[in-house]
């Protein structure tokens, strides 16, 4: 009975399929057309991000070049200004034979 229930059901499919394929060639010709101007879109967004990031990196990089020299020069006044930096020493008694 299942069986007889799953051939019914792959022809009822099969039929389908074939209906659907008989379409006309305007049909054809507008779903090659819709799909091409999907896929023209999707690579102009693409291009557009990929272009729009190129174009970014050099500021972006800038940008961050210039925090670094300020952060850098903030570093630099404090140590002029005194400020102690305590540690300790340790001391490694070297015998000389390497």
């Amino acid at each position: 009975m299942a069986s007889f229930l799953f051939t019914q059901q792959t022809q009822a499919w099969q039929q389908m399929f074939r209906r659907s394929q008989s379409g006309g060639f305007m049909s054809r010709l507008l779903a090659w057309l819709a799909l091409g101007l999907i896929l023209a879109v999707g690579l102009l967004v693409v291009v557009t991000v990929l272009l729009l990031s190129w174009l970014l990196i050099p500021v972006l990089l800038f940008k961050k070049r210039k925090l670094a020299k300020t952060r850098f020069a903030k570093s630099q006044s404090r140590s002029q200004h005194g400020e102690v930096i305590e540690g300790v020493v340790i001391e490694v008694k070297d015998d000389g034979t390497r």
